[in-house]
């Protein structure tokens, strides 16, 4: 496992890119320091315009569609779109199921509502999602991977449905994130987002063979690239174009719109500013799991862009990664459990057949041992 020499990024990500020793994100955010950000805006508006022609339907009461969950990034890309970009919006939010969905969650989707804006709530059939968490669990160890689907699915087939051509996310997932495979023609190009690696990975077969109604399997998966064509959908990345884009801005912002947070949590999910994935609790354990089997989790990805905005020092991240990555809530564990039907035991031994054993230490029926030392390159 190799780090990153600027910031705490491994080369174990998927999809993840290196060149002279340095990750992709660390290289795009070096190159945009000096950016002049009012040029990129109007870059992102003429986009904006050019699309706006192409629309299908010029009856259409709305301009576009936002994705959003019950997050701080999504409550200031809704008001960055209406407010900055001034144009009309739907919200579209792939909703929990009710009994995964927490009710800060949904305090925080009517937190929306109150603001002025539309949103369609879309939610997967609980049954299914509790089958499909566990089958993801068991053939991919990625609790959220279809979560992760529905999501990023349902906002494009709803574009599709309403005649939307025109849909808005936050960062780009290749040159913000270390999503290579789903970088685009410039850094506003969203269209590639089904090769993400949570897209990508694995295919739908594995949902065929637990879901068997169409109506319920349509809502995990991506739209073609015919029928994206067919109805001139574009997705456009509004993170490149927004100067003060980050964690700790967008959640003060959220916050002072009355955006509702969970104190403490840094100590049970190691979520540092107690603002993200708000909406539920298993996204936790996925952060566990994909400590598990790359060497990195949520602590990380949050110091990496302290790291890149010259926040903190890499040492100091070290210290902070040290102590939050890995971190995890029993309590949460027996939740999971019970949700999607198995035993604490069952949870250990599924999570124990995805740590990557040249960097942990298996340990039966308790988490694993990490071999390594963070910021360290290691060679097992």
């Amino acid at each position: 496992m190799k780090y990153c020499k600027k910031c705490l990024s491994t080369d174990l990500r998927p999809n993840a890119k290196f060149i002279n020793g340095i990750c992709e994100p660390c290289i795009y955010y070096n190159s945009i320091k000096n950016e002049n950000y009012d040029i990129k805006l109007q870059i992102l508006k003429d986009k904006i315009k050019k699309n706006l022609r192409k629309r299908k339907s010029k009856n259409n009461t709305y301009d576009c569609i936002v994705g959003v969950s019950a997050g701080k990034d999504s409550t200031r890309q809704a008001h960055w779109v209406r407010d900055r970009l001034g144009l009309n919006p739907l919200l579209i939010c792939a909703a929990y199921p009710p009994k995964q969905m927490s009710y800060t969650g949904a305090n925080n989707v009517s937190n929306l509502i109150e603001m002025g804006f539309d949103i369609i709530m879309d939610t997967p059939a609980p049954q299914s999602s509790s089958k499909l968490m566990l089958k993801a669990f068991k053939e991919f160890g990625n609790i959220m991977k279809a979560t992760e689907m529905s999501l990023f699915s349902t906002v494009p087939r709803l574009a599709i449905e309403l005649g939307i051509n025109l849909i808005f996310w936050g960062e780009n997932a290749a040159l913000q994130v270390g999503d290579s495979a789903s970088g685009g023609i410039d850094e506003f190009d969203g269209n590639n987002l089904r090769n993400l690696n949570t897209l990508s990975n694995g295919g739908v077969d594995w949902i065929d063979d637990t879901i068997s109604r169409l109506e319920l399997k349509d809502h995990y998966l991506y739209p073609t690239i015919q029928e994206f064509e067919k109805s001139n959908i574009n997705i456009l990345y509004l993170g490149p174009a927004w100067d003060d884009w980050s964690d700790e801005n967008n959640s003060i912002y959220a916050a002072l719109q009355g955006l509702e947070l969970k104190p403490g949590e840094e100590n049970s999910t190691g979520d540092l500013l107690n603002a993200s994935m708000l909406d539920e609790q298993f996204i936790s354990l996925n952060f566990l799991l994909r400590y598990y089997k790359f060497g990195f989790g949520r602590a990380t990805d949050y110091t990496c862009g302290l790291i890149r905005s010259s926040s903190i020092s890499r040492d100091e991240a070290i210290k902070i990664v040290k102590k939050y990555d890995g971190i995890y809530d029993i309590k949460i564990i027996e939740k999971f459990c019970k949700y999607v039907g198995i035993t604490i035991t069952d949870f250990w031994d599924i999570t124990n057949k995805w740590v990557n054993t040249d960097i942990f230490t298996i340990n039966k029926g308790k988490a694993p041992t990490k071999k390594f030392e963070i910021g360290v390159n290691y060679v097992n």
